[in-house]
């Protein structure tokens, strides 16, 4: 099975394309779809060409232009001229959707404006400008002076359709969420937005979701992107990616429901800064693409789970009201109740992440029809007919029950783990890239996680805990 493990990690940048297309099936069903942009900067100082065609393999259809030393496509742009940088975009059939410029900060950008609205760039991101740490009245007042410096520049946002966006940096004035309320309370103009960073809040999911509503529609990008270990002082590349969503420590299932709920329909880029300023995020192309897809995955499962959540909200009201079940739409029943009594070797597996043994035992060499379900809360897990031999001495799979399965990043950093998408209970691993069905996909489950129910038996009903 170690074999196999390296074996997918390796091939990450390779099933992209069938990452895109269960992340498609699986965006169906969640709330929220986002639009993601590609950061240029992730990539370093690569060429303009070659960043092109990798917006598409991260599912962006637009990107987004840093200038040095974060990177140099920007200058690039200037190098090859507006007409055949437009050329390269329309070849590629994607969108310029931003320009970043911190150096040139929010009373530098009148020409960029200008340049914006010539390629059809709707998006400008800059700091903001003013003393920093204050609080109360003081900041409220430092914000108004920073409006009122910004109007003569939003006016020309209003003639070229630009918003200029400023990300809460640190050591700013806009950094706190008091200033970046205060700041969209006294805009003169909805072409004045703001780009968050959770990077430069605290790290408390709830405070940052909470922010997300009150800020509603001033929002035109959204960085996904959290604290990790710094991105400053050089790390080892592991504590470097931290930052990457879904590898650190930052739940971003309150932030995306949060999203969800204010109908966001701006700007978002799977980010990070890599130390020293200028290089990839890793030593190639198609590296930086898998590991901004990896973290794609993370968040697309998130809002899997937040279009679970709300679907598990309105039945559980509805089965409070009339003390019934009620039918799901593919004909479980669900009932309200206690998790199934687990034994120690189960509880093991599902409940602190252990492996079974491997070897034929349980389910491996099960080939009849039928349904597998949770062992803890009977929820639907997968068909016998997607079942198939992997020889790698677990069951396999190579599809799922749409919606009952969760991918989240695994504590070592190096897999994507699997619990059942009711109950959080671990499954196993999942693995792309293996080439042994014409899915690409491996659902690597143990025996112990599951219950086989026989085609012709019913189903038992589906438990949702009361609480939850």
């Amino acid at each position: 099975m170690e074999i196999n493990r390296r074996r997918a990690i390796a091939s990450a940048s390779a099933s992209a394309v069938a990452l895109s297309l269960q992340q498609s099936a699986l965006a169906e069903t969640a709330p929220l779809k986002l639009r993601y942009m590609l950061p240029s900067c992730m990539y370093g100082y690569t060429k303009i060409s070659e960043l092109l065609p990798e917006v598409n393999k991260i599912g962006a259809t637009a990107i987004d232009l840093w200038p040095m030393v974060h990177g140099n496509q920007r200058e690039q742009l200037d190098e090859m001229g507006e007409a055949a940088f437009e050329r390269k975009l329309r070849a590629a059939g994607i969108e310029l959707g931003c320009l970043t410029h911190y150096q040139l900060g929010p009373f530098g950008l009148q020409s960029e404006m200008r340049l914006a609205r010539r390629l059809g760039c709707r998006t400008i991101v800059t700091g903001g400008k003013g003393p920093r740490d204050l609080k109360g009245s003081e900041l409220k007042r430092a914000v108004g002076d920073f409006v009122e410096q910004m109007k003569p520049h939003l006016e020309v946002a209003e003639q070229t359709g630009v918003t200029i966006a400023i990300e809460n940096h640190a050591n700013n004035l806009i950094q706190s969420p008091d200033s970046m309320k205060w700041l969209m309370e006294l805009r003169p103009s909805e072409h004045l937005g703001i780009a968050l960073a959770p990077y430069h809040l605290p790290q408390e999911e709830q405070l940052i979701a909470d922010l997300i509503r009150t800020l509603g529609n001033s929002i035109a990008v959204f960085y996904a992107w959290q604290h990790g270990m710094g991105s400053v002082k050089k790390l080892p590349k592991e504590q470097e990616l931290l930052q990457m969503p879904g590898r650190g420590s930052l739940n971003f299932v309150p932030i995306l429901a949060a999203l969800a709920e204010i109908e966001y329909r701006g700007w978002t880029e799977i980010f990070m800064h890599p130390v020293p300023r200028g290089i990839p995020i890793h030593d190639s192309t198609a590296r930086v693409t898998a590991e901004i897809n990896r973290s794609r995955l993370y968040l697309q499962d998130c809002l899997t789970q937040v279009a679970t959540d709300s679907r598990g909200a309105a039945t559980t009201r509805t089965n409070s009201n009339t003390g019934a079940k009620q039918k799901m739409s593919d004909e479980q029943e669900r009932v309200l109740g206690e998790y199934n009594a687990l034994n120690a070797n189960e509880a093991y597996v599902i409940l602190r992440q252990g492996t079974e043994p491997a070897g034929p035992g349980g389910y491996t060499l099960t080939k009849d029809p039928g349904t597998y379900i949770c062992r803890q809360c009977n929820a639907r897990l997968y068909r016998a007919e997607d079942k198939f031999e992997s020889h790698c001495g677990w069951p396999s799979f190579d599809d799922e029950i749409d919606g009952a399965v969760i991918r989240r990043p695994d504590a070592d950093g190096r897999r994507i783990e699997i619990v059942c998408s009711n109950c959080k209970g671990h499954l196993g691993h999942v693995f792309l890239g293996e080439q042994m069905t014409t899915k690409n996909t491996r659902h690597c489950v143990n025996s112990i996680s599951m219950k086989f129910i026989a085609k012709g038996k019913d189903l038992p009903a589906m438990i949702v805990k009361e609480s939850e």
